[in-house]
């Protein structure tokens, strides 16, 4: 599977110790439809531009968005661009037009994937419920595995075993503390592993990953033929000597 890590500038140089196959979060839309981005090395090249729509506003007509997109694709040698939000049709297809007549991969979130042919849908692997390996065969079925990509995000809640509630996120310490001394188990259809605990009256239900989950969760799509996954810094960054084979120096 062709694995990228996202990461922001400030993070850049922990990221390449890791991977060159990088996702660049360093993009967004501003409130006036336009193309924003932080600093990055002026000989950076490759990977793929990830843009956020977080505080912006997409333009009615995107063909101005569209163009600035695959100038920087261009400039940059990007392979492609993964949208993170809640893109509208119309951008969508615009810019899946665009990117396919150069030869680029646009990357959707699951829901918006059906706007636009030849796009990638963008599949969550962070269940706390039902079979990671149904939902990836459903999503296989629907678009085709070639048309998949993994958004493999780090599963770590806590959650109440019992009664109404939702799971609460956890840190990497405050996990660690709480699995001391505890006996974990291998949740097969959920690919994550789990633990229990008493706090005062109440049972908690913890579910988490480790670098051998997502890299189970990994194999179950190598399965199905899907090539494409994504993790996240930070959320990965105690993990990356596991998920990624270190880089040797130039």
């Amino acid at each position: 599977m062709e694995l990228y890590l996202a990461t922001d500038g400030q993070r850049l140089q922990r990221a390449l110790q890791s991977t060159a196959q990088l996702a660049h979060m360093s993009y967004r839309i501003g409130p006036e439809g336009t193309l924003l981005s932080s600093p990055l090395p002026p000989a950076l090249r490759g990977g793929l531009l990830m843009l956020s729509d977080e505080g912006g506003q997409y333009p009615d007509a995107p063909q101005s968005l569209c163009r600035a997109l695959t100038r920087e694709c261009l400039h940059r040698r990007y392979a492609g661009v993964i949208v993170d939000g809640t893109p509208p049709e119309s951008f969508c297809r615009a810019l899946d037009e665009a990117l396919t007549g150069q030869g680029r991969k646009l990357f959707l979130p699951e829901a918006a994937a059906d706007f636009a042919p030849h796009a990638l849908a963008v599949v969550c692997t962070a269940l706390t419920s039902g079979s990671l390996t149904q939902r990836l065969t459903r999503a296989a079925e629907r678009w085709g595995p070639e048309r998949l990509a993994l958004d493999l995000q780090r599963m770590m809640a806590d959650f109440p075993l019992s009664g109404p509630g939702g799971g609460i996120p956890l840190t990497v310490s405050r996990l660690r503390e709480l699995a001391q001394g505890r006996a974990t188990y291998f949740s097969r259809p959920l690919c994550a592993r789990y633990f229990t605990y008493r706090d005062g009256g109440d049972t908690r239900f913890v579910l988490f990953d480790d670098g051998q989950t997502l890299k189970s969760k990994i194999e179950e799509a190598e399965k199905l033929g899907i090539g494409f996954g994504f993790f996240m810094l930070p959320e990965v960054e105690d993990l990356l000597t596991v998920l990624f084979a270190p880089q040797a120096a130039p």
